[in-house]
């Protein structure tokens, strides 16, 4: 695992998933969010050519969570996710360009949805040896909103680089 990666971990072992969820809220807090209320906070973060990423409080469960049944209620949202959790802190070096080996690819949206044909693509950043992704989804202003992070299965990966086109990949030191 790349040091920085690895140094950025969150330990969340010995906690509850309640414990767990609360640490990992507060870091999202911490790290993403600089202003307004709650449930409104918001943030930004700038993406590795300078374009800003904005983040939202309610994009944590979205981002944090997944459906205990994947398979009538996929979009549900109900269990905390405590891989994902532990690796809160990776979002914001990742999508700087910081950790050596990184990608950020484009990816068209979605056939199911409206107005497929006037929306600009999606773009993710994969640190492939960690199989991590962040997706970012288009903004109106030409900026990106966050959108989730996890760690993809092998078959997910490779499905997202065929239909998705590199744009950026941060070289790795020979040194």
């Amino acid at each position: 695992m790349n040091p920085l990666l690895s140094s950025l971990l969150i330990n969340l072992d010995g906690l509850s998933d309640e414990e767990a969820e609360d640490i990992v809220f507060e870091k999202y807090v911490e790290l993403y969010l600089e202003r307004g209320s709650p449930p409104r906070r918001m943030g930004s973060k700038i993406a590795h050519d300078g374009t800003a990423v904005l983040f939202t409080e309610s994009r944590f469960d979205h981002a944090f969570f997944t459906s205990s049944d994947k398979t009538s209620r996929r979009y549900r949202k109900d269990v905390f996710v405590r891989l994902r959790g532990a690796l809160v802190a990776w979002i914001g070096p990742v999508i700087a360009g910081q950790i050596p080996g990184s990608e950020c690819w484009v990816i068209p949206p979605k056939n199911g949805r409206q107005d497929v044909r006037n929306r600009p693509p999606n773009r993710f950043y994969l640190v492939p040896e960690e199989r991590y992704v962040v997706w970012l989804e288009p903004a109106q202003d030409g900026g990106w909103w966050f959108s989730s992070c996890y760690v993809a299965g092998l078959a997910d990966v490779k499905r997202y680089c065929r239909i998705g086109r590199r744009i950026w990949a941060q070289k790795i030191s020979r040194d």
